[in-house]
């Protein structure tokens, strides 16, 4: 009798536990701060930094380039999924990217340009 009331002990306490776990996978990565990001296109690699601002699952920030100055991006976080759109400045172009955030690297694609990269300095 005691090894059975043991083992439906360990049941309902592990059963309590298993909330507590998805819960905290859920939870969106944390990538404000500055990056390093990368992005392919049909004329080479364009690389400059990326400032990155989060409000819980939203992200607002810039991405400079040489060649377009600043570009404003707006987006969200879920997980460890990243989505984030830019306007493209004097091109009437939106660039909408997608990937994954991997603890001080983040990588996908988008939909116009190429695969993109950016990694914590």
């Amino acid at each position: 009798m005691k090894t059975l009331l043991s083992i439906m002990l360990m049941v309902v306490l592990g059963a309590c536990c298993l909330p507590a776990q998805t819960t905290a996978k859920s939870e969106s990565a944390k990538i404000a701060g500055k990056w390093q990001m990368s992005v392919d296109t049909p004329h080479g690699p364009m690389k400059g930094p990326l400032q990155v601002k989060q409000e819980g699952t939203k992200l607002t920030g810039t991405y400079e380039l040489e060649m377009f100055g600043s570009m404003s991006l707006a987006g969200t976080v879920e997980g460890d999924k990243v989505s984030f759109n830019m306007e493209v400045p004097g091109a009437a172009m939106t660039l909408i990217f997608t990937g994954t955030v991997d603890g001080d690297k983040m990588s996908g694609s988008t939909d116009h340009a190429g695969n993109w990269t950016a990694t914590r300095p």
